[in-house]
């Protein structure tokens, strides 16, 4: 029965279709003094950190010696086929954080994904969602809640209603299962896991409002950066706490290197700025100044739904 949900679910994503690299070797690891953030992008974003990329730039701007890592994998409809595409990046997910933690045994770090990506790492963390999608064994339990101290999903197309760990007004489960063991294991890291959905998500609410999808981001920016930074002070403190408070004053710098072919680097002084390169370029900019947003997100095919390079709008703290 789910293995015939996930054919159907796939069956009305079959309408668009973009080619990306496959996953390749990737770079050395360098250990961050600050947080090590592993960000996937959505479906048909070009390669590089996608709109996500923006909250993750804002981030090392508070965390000193933070750095950014782009997962390189299809992110596809198609040429590969979507599970085929979510499957490579499971796999190159789950080589990122093996990697790192082999060379940073006390490394701190955030996992973040929209879309097609937020299901990239939701199966990472917790294990195959189901049907086709089955075959991915979850990260060590111990590993994360020892050194992963917060992940961040948007538009998961395998979200599950009114759970812990729930965030936005979405109260239906997305377009494709997620097995019940999975989500048992996602259950375990509520206290460091946090996935976005609101009402009308074509995607994780199938409902019929696309532009909700390309939203989260402008609505929930803010909310994200604070919680991040709070999570990683608290973490750096021996303590599971959420009470310290996030400041704009502070001055980091950040390298986002994709994880496979292609390269790119943010740094930040005060604010962020971003600049990518793999099979699309983009740039951007952000400063610390007024409530979250990132102008012209606008509504597409797919899964993803605001067709950018990292920072290609401007976006405000």
């Amino acid at each position: 029965m789910r293995a015939a949900s996930s054919l159907a679910a796939l069956a009305l994503l079959a309408g668009a279709a973009s080619a990306a690299p496959s996953i390749s070797g990737r770079n050395a690891t360098t250990c961050a003094t600050g947080l090590y953030i592993v960000v996937a992008r959505g479906t048909t974003e070009p390669q590089g950190a996608g709109v996500t990329g923006l909250l993750a730039g804002n981030i090392t701007a508070k965390i000193p010696g933070s750095k950014v890592e782009a997962l390189v994998y299809p992110a596809t409809f198609s040429d590969p086929a979507y599970q085929d595409s979510v499957a490579d990046g499971v796999k190159g997910m789950q080589s990122v954080v093996n990697n790192y933690l082999d060379a940073c045994p006390d490394g701190k770090m955030a996992i973040m994904g929209y879309s097609q990506g937020a299901h990239v790492g939701m199966d990472a963390v917790c294990g195959g969602s189901g049907g086709v999608f089955d075959a991915a064994r979850a990260l060590p339990t111990a590993d994360i809640k020892k050194n992963v101290i917060a992940m961040v999903f948007f538009g998961d197309p395998t979200h599950v209603a009114n759970l812990t760990y729930d965030k936005g007004t979405s109260i239906k489960n997305g377009l494709f299962e997620r097995s019940n063991s999975s989500v048992d294991t996602c259950k375990q890291y509520s206290d460091r896991l946090v996935s976005y959905c609101d009402t009308g998500d074509v995607y994780c609410d199938v409902g019929k409002d696309k532009k909700v999808h390309g939203g989260y981001v402008e609505k929930y920016g803010d909310d994200v950066i604070k919680y991040v930074v709070d999570k990683y002070h608290a973490a750096i403190m021996g303590t599971n706490s959420t009470t310290t408070t996030a400041t704009s004053s502070a001055t980091g710098t950040a390298t986002v290197a994709p994880t496979g072919s292609g390269s790119a680097t943010a740094t930040t002084t005060g604010g962020a700025s971003a600049t990518g390169t793999g099979t699309g370029t983009g740039t951007g900019a952000a400063s610390p100044t007024k409530t979250a947003g990132a102008a012209g997100l606008s509504a597409g095919k797919g899964l993803y739904m605001a067709p950018l390079v990292v920072g290609v709008a401007a976006w405000a703290l």
